[in-house]
């Protein structure tokens, strides 16, 4: 099935928000085995969206539209598809009376919103549970028009629990898309380990790339249903697990910190951080995981020399000789956190986020009073290298950890 995908809105132009419906509809089509031919962004003018409408029927099976669905003059979508397909506009009563439940039966307002009420004669309606705007689709002459509100808290609740399952009856094939998500491994080295896999994979595909520092990589299956393709997907995941171990932190979208969390869960492993240049970001990552409470006992923001002194009871001697930025003041910051407050696991960070040697960053590592220091020379702007080094050191922190407990275990 051929798809054409539009997002109503002047606001989209503007750039005041951001179109983020059409890629999560394009992620479902695929998942659906739809093609998706187009994707386009009209304001809310009615000559141009008729005819983006008008044409797009001409080449494609299946048009979505989000936004343009409210009570307003610039509310344009319904009546710009009745129009296309010289339909009239009629009243859904189901949709009327929960407009008037709605607005406890204030008919000032009832009759202000009331256009949120009509759709094209013979549509299916959708009931928004999350806004006032119902959304709809209508078949004509084998071509069908889907029309979805523009906020995404209410598109994707509608498409999930409603649409999707209209849909899935079009549907011939099912092409769904995982990732493994990869920490440490510089894009060069994971592509070597995993080259072959990638080459002799057909269906499902496997396609490395980069996203927010950190490596992923993408297994793709078609199959004639969804779960026939999630055994395929799962197949190819455990070939890849088993060759990169411990590099591979997670899967979709979960993040490093929770992937830490888990291992400091699963092995009942207290931490703490000591930070200087990331400021109480690691700390701050982490406390986005709910549960960590549990595990994270302590957090210092450590930025000045005295802060680092007095606070933690690094020896001034140490920065003096070395320098604050240095392996030694790393490592001691570790073994200070170790001996005073007792806890398994510890990171530190020291370095230079911007100036002559932005990027020089120390990070120390401990775990069980096993202390390591990683050098990292990072490139970017000020908060973009805080962040990698956040993200870098709690990878290497669960890989410390896995290491150890592996040796522990034997």
């Amino acid at each position: 099935m051929k798809v054409q995908i539009i997002a109503v809105g002047t606001e989209l132009l503007l750039g005041d928000t951001l179109d983020t419906n059409s890629n999560y509809l394009s992620i479902k089509m695929k998942e659906l085995g739809f093609d998706v031919y187009k994707r386009v962004v009209v304001g809310d003018n009615y000559d141009r969206l008729y005819k983006e409408i008008k044409d797009g029927l001409q080449q494609n099976d299946l048009i979505i539209t989000t936004g343009g669905l409210g009570p307003t003059e610039d509310d344009i979508t319904k009546k710009c598809c009745c129009d296309c397909l010289g339909k009239e506009m009629v009243l859904n009563e189901k949709s009327y009376a929960k407009l008037r439940n709605y607005f406890n039966e204030d008919e000032k307002a009832i009759q202000g919103n009331i256009k949120q009420c009509m759709f094209p004669e013979d549509a299916i309606v959708f009931e928004n549970f999350n806004g006032t705007a119902d959304c709809a689709m209508i078949e004509h002459n084998g071509k069908r028009i889907l029309f979805l509100p523009g906020p995404p808290a209410e598109m994707k609740p509608i498409y999930e629990q409603q649409v999707q399952k209209v849909l899935e009856q079009f549907a011939t094939d099912c092409i769904i898309s995982e990732t493994l998500n990869i920490s440490i491994l510089g894009e060069w080295d994971m592509n070597e380990r995993v080259k072959d896999i990638i080459e002799s994979s057909n269906n499902p595909t496997v396609a490395p790339y980069f996203k927010k520092d950190k490596r992923i990589l993408r297994i793709t299956a078609k199959a004639c249903d969804r779960q026939t393709a999630l055994k395929m997907i799962d197949a190819k995941k455990k070939e890849l697990r088993e060759r990169l171990g411990m590099y591979v932190f997670g899967e979709n979208d979960e993040t490093i910190e929770e992937s830490v969390y888990k291992v400091l869960k699963e092995y009942d492993l207290s931490i703490m951080t000591s930070e200087s240049i990331t400021g109480g970001m690691i700390a701050s990552k982490l406390v986005n995981v709910s549960g960590v409470s549990d595990y994270l006992k302590r957090s210092l923001v450590v930025y000045s020399n005295e802060a680092k002194i007095d606070l933690l009871g690094v020896k001034a001697e140490t920065i003096d000789t070395y320098g604050v930025v240095s392996e030694n003041v790393a490592f001691e910051m570790v073994e200070r956190m170790f001996e005073k407050f007792g806890v398994d696991c510890a990171i530190s960070t020291t370095g230079y986020a911007s100036g002559e040697n932005a990027g020089l960053v120390y990070v120390g590592l401990g775990y069980k009073n096993v202390i390591k220091t990683l050098k990292l020379q990072l490139h970017g702007e000020r908060n973009k290298i805080r962040n990698r080094v956040s993200n870098r050191a709690l990878a290497e922190l669960r890989l410390m950890i896995l290491e150890n407990v592996s040796r522990e275990t034997f």
